[in-house]
């Protein structure tokens, strides 16, 4: 079985000869935090880093805290900077390994490989609207003949769909309800560096790995995604025609800033000898027409009854062929209205499904190449010692709503609904939901709860044997 929960990438290339130095600039200790060498600026650095000293340009707002949050430090973020306004969270993360385990030279050998949609953006010396993008996967021989100034980025996605070591950063945002995270992104580049001013629908929180990055932004509603004037026409690469930021912030390693949707933002890697690397946590909110048309379908493939058509033995002579009458627009109604929900636990049935769906998960490698039964699965789970959760596929339930009309307990994975009713199966459906191992000792009878019930063995062999969980040995 091939399975999300892999090592490391094989390959760990350096992106430019000044990466070789960069072990030694990660050791350098100044004033507390990591130092580094400075180097050359970008003109819109330059310029911006000078307008901050002349007071043209304010510093973004901070605050001073470290993950993990308490729940009421996020109880405070919500309340003050969730979709409100953007923050920097200073000493957010302890720099280095301990908090940020992948280095530069491996996430730039993740360039090499399809699974983590690699991109280079490059700026060229045309004009400002001299952008480009070259898709990956890319040869060692590529990216280490990118050129030392500041005219690139590498991006990488989906990292903590297939690599541990990037999920656990999501561990820093456990009172975020998972199904809202999009992925955890990763941008390499020299000083200079950048992909451009923009402005998207993410909540996103940037963290800061390697190296200093000035981010600059502005809530702007000029600048909102959806205001299509104002982006470069014509080329590939989403990038504001004219940027005048409002804030600036200077981000060392360690450091997080949180954007709400729809802020531009243009993060330039400055003060780098080496590489700047930062890591993005996306937050993504379907949109609304999203939401109709996925009800819509659901509630068509879900009806029991057979395809039915309209039908009019109602139908009296009309003096006007082109009329629609009343009869007839009542009736289209009520066929819309039948489908419609008629409870929140309706609600809920479908929007489990819909936001647990959709991630690209391939069902068919994912299938164990043993097939087991109830009883032979409960036997391995117990030699191997723990079922793992597959990291590209979502999990989820829902366990009340507000008109109280859910009668038992809504399990979701991948897009698929488990309606349980026995508490037992309900309470390991949620550690499920919450958790990465599920440990054959705390359900198999050696644990405070005692053994899995007939449904809970059911979920259990249901889920494996469509991939969304594996044993710990595969």
């Amino acid at each position: 079985m091939v399975c999300a929960h892999r090592f490391m990438s094989a390959h760990s290339v350096h992106v430019h000869p000044a990466l070789a130095n960069l072990r030694a600039t990660q050791s350098k200790r100044v004033g507390g935090r990591f130092g580094v060498k400075a180097v050359r600026r970008s003109k819109d650095a330059s310029r911006w880093a000078a307008a901050q000293g002349d007071g043209n340009i304010a510093e973004i707002e901070e605050l001073h805290a470290s993950f993990p949050f308490s729940s009421k430090e996020w109880d405070n973020f919500m309340k003050k900077y969730w979709q409100k306004r953007p923050v920097v969270i200073r000493g957010a993360l302890e720099p280095g390994e301990a908090s940020m385990p992948i280095d530069s030279g491996e996430l730039a050998g993740l360039a090499c490989e399809s699974d983590f949609q690699p991109r280079i953006l490059k700026k060229g010396s045309n004009g400002p609207s001299d952008w480009s993008i070259e898709l990956g996967p890319f040869t060692e021989e590529e990216l280490q003949s990118l050129p030392t100034d500041g005219s690139w980025c590498v991006v990488v996605n989906d990292l903590e769909k297939h690599i541990p070591e990037a999920a656990k950063l999501l561990d820093n945002f456990d009172r975020f309800p998972r199904w809202r995270v999009a992925d955890v992104q990763a941008s390499l580049s020299a000083e200079g560096g950048g992909v451009g001013a923009h402005s998207d629908q993410f909540d996103v929180f940037l963290m800061q790995g390697e190296g200093r990055k000035r981010w600059c932004i502005s809530d702007d509603p000029e600048y909102a995604p959806e205001k299509e004037e104002s982006f470069f026409e014509n080329i590939d690469v989403r990038v504001l025609k004219d940027f005048t930021p409002r804030a600036c912030s200077l981000l060392e390693p360690g450091d997080v800033l949180y954007l709400p949707p729809k802020v531009a933002h243009h993060g330039i890697a400055e003060g780098c000898d080496a590489v700047c690397l930062t890591y993005s946590i996306g937050f993504l909110a379907p949109t609304h027409d999203d939401l109709i048309l996925s009800y819509a379908q659901s509630a068509v493939d879900t009806r029991n009854a057979v395809t039915q058509r309209w039908s009019d033995p109602w139908l009296e002579p009309q003096a006007e062929v082109g009329q629609i009458s009343q009869t007839a627009v009542k009736r289209a109604g009520d066929i819309i209205r039948d489908i419609m929900p008629k409870t929140e636990a309706d609600i809920a049935r479908w929007f489990g499904c819909h936001v647990t769906g959709g991630l690209g998960f391939d069902g068919e490698q994912a299938m164990p190449e043993e097939i087991l039964t109830p009883d032979e699965l409960q036997e391995v789970w117990a030699e191997e010692g723990a079922l793992i959760r597959r990291a590209d596929v979502k999990f989820a339930f829902v366990d009340e709503v507000a008109d109280g009309s859910l009668e038992g307990f809504l399990f979701f994975a991948g897009g698929e609904l488990w309606e349980l009713k026995s508490p037992r199966s309900a309470e390991l459906a949620r550690h499920i939901a919450n958790n990465e191992d599920i440990l054959a000792e705390e359900w198999q009878g050696q644990g405070d709860g005692g053994e899995i019930d007939g449904d809970g063995a059911a979920l259990v062999h249901d889920l494996f044997s469509n991939g969304f969980l594996y044993l710990d040995g595969d």
